[in-house]
C-alpha cells in the first residue's frame, strides 16, 4: 500500500470517528435535556384585557 493511500485511509477513518463522536455527543445532550426536570419560564401578557383609561372621570377597566 502506498503512503498516499494509507494516509487517505487513516484520514477517512479519523473523519468517520469524529463524525460519529459528534453525533453521539449531541444525542446524549438531547436525551439529558428531555430527562431533566427544569422548566422554561415565560412571561405572557394578556392582550385581550382592555387597558385602564379614564372615561367621564371614572376609571374603566
Amino acid at each position: 500500500m502506498t503512503y498516499k493511500i494509507k494516509s487517505l485511509l487513516y484520514f477517512s477513518c479519523f473523519l468517520a470517528a469524529s463524525f460519529i463522536y459528534y453525533a453521539i455527543e449531541k444525542h446524549d445532550e438531547f436525551q439529558n435535556q428531555l430527562e431533566s426536570k427544569t422548566y422554561v419560564e415565560a412571561d405572557f401578557e394578556d392582550t385581550d384585557v382592555p387597558s385602564k383609561k379614564e372615561s367621564d372621570g371614572f376609571l374603566v377597566e
